[in-house]
């Protein structure tokens, strides 16, 4: 199963985290986000529905980026309060991404990270196979498509 890293605790993040939590896609989820206590919070919400919504899924909280480390799929989704990552600081993370998880498959989940995507495979050197972008209705089904051809 997959080991799944999700930077920002965001409205997409936090979502994205319950529901890949409540289908079982995931051994482990690290919710990572800056905020202090965020992340933290949010991981144990998810994990105490854990016992009415039916799953074992391993949901963690971080403000630590390194973290991200050793993750199959990395998703850079929207800080909480603070939006979606764009310009110089979502390239600043994505480089930061690239160097602690090198061999994850990255998507991009935000209508605004088209930008990033790019910037990624121009800039950084990402392969175009490893990077993806996704508007948040998409993202479910991105994830899905990643955990098929995991399996």
């Amino acid at each position: 199963m997959l080991e799944v890293a999700i930077v920002g605790a965001g409205e997409i993040g936090g979502m994205l985290a319950h529901l890949l939590a409540r289908r079982g896609t995931a051994r482990s989820i690290r919710l990572i986000d800056e905020t202090a206590g965020s992340a933290e919070g949010q991981a144990l919400d998810i994990a105490e529905a854990g016992a009415i919504d039916g799953f074992a899924t391993r949901v963690i909280g971080s403000t630590e980026l390194m973290d991200a480390a050793g993750a199959d799929v990395v998703v850079v989704a929207d800080r909480r309060g603070g939006g979606e990552w764009t310009g110089e600081d979502a390239v600043a993370i994505l480089r930061r991404l690239a160097r602690s998880a090198p061999h994850a498959f990255i998507v991009c989940a935000g209508a605004l990270q088209r930008e990033l995507v790019e910037r990624g495979v121009r800039e950084l050197q990402i392969p175009r196979e490893r990077i993806v972008g996704s508007a948040p209705e998409a993202l479910v089904a991105a994830a899905r498509a990643i955990v098929a051809l995991e399996l």
